[in-house]
């Protein structure tokens, strides 16, 4: 008997210390951020704005802290604009206790800037407190050329309809349209003028004598899916 009272008291000791352990507090060392972009880099063509704004949402992939953390910033090898002339962004940002995630913005200056992309490619610098996620790296090209989001009052023609905007199936529409507000195109419900609209471009890009190559370098085609 006084050798089972004498397991059970280990045992009880054992869960106290891994309780005592637990409370010391959630962050223990580098955890990792996830990034996603809210817009792009990319001026339109004939428009004069000479600088615009895209958000970065960082996502913390962990557990909530009781203290801040310092989330540094470091460029990756595609990494080719450069800081304080083609754009401004902080390189190093707080994120606050009991937050797992923040927003921050990038700055992007058209002067400078042509139709060959200038590649942005932003990492979380390890010498702080996060390394980078499962999206941990975040790629946005910085040109003079075509929006990578449809302009379309009603919302059917991003994948339903067109199929994801690229900056080649924007410029291949402008070619046909002459303009790059589709709120005309929509018909009475939205997705049937945008889904005739699919048809009729991709019977020109069939009639073409070479396939077009989409910003992917597969064969563009509009549509669900595509």
């Amino acid at each position: 008997m006084k050798k089972s009272i004498n397991f059970l008291e280990i045992i009880l000791a054992v869960l106290l210390v891994a309780c005592q352990e637990d409370q010391v507090g959630f962050y223990a060392g580098p955890t990792a951020v996830n990034m996603t972009i809210r817009g792009d880099g990319t001026f339109v063509k004939g428009e004069t704005d000479e600088e615009k704004v895209f958000e970065i949402k960082l996502a913390v992939q962990g557990e909530i802290s009781e203290q801040d953390r310092v989330l540094k910033f470091a460029f990756g090898k595609e990494q080719t604009a450069v800081p304080g002339v083609n754009f401004e962004l902080p390189m190093e940002v707080i994120i606050e206790a009991g937050r797992l995630d923040t927003v921050i913005e990038c700055k992007v200056y058209r002067a400078g800037l042509t139709e060959e992309a200038l590649m942005f490619d932003l990492i979380p610098d390890p010498t702080g407190d996060f390394v980078g996620g499962v999206n941990g790296e975040l790629l946005v090209k910085m040109m003079i050329g075509f929006p990578t989001t449809w302009k379309d009052p009603t919302g059917w023609a991003a994948d339903y309809c067109l199929g994801k905007c690229t900056q080649a199936k924007y410029a291949f529409v402008f070619e046909q349209l002459g303009t790059l507000d589709l709120a005309a195109y929509q018909g009475a419900y939205g997705i049937d003028g945008y889904g005739e609209l699919a048809k009729k471009l991709n019977a020109v890009l069939e009639a073409e004598p070479e396939p077009r190559l989409d910003d992917n370098g597969k064969i563009m085609k509009f549509g669900n899916g595509y």
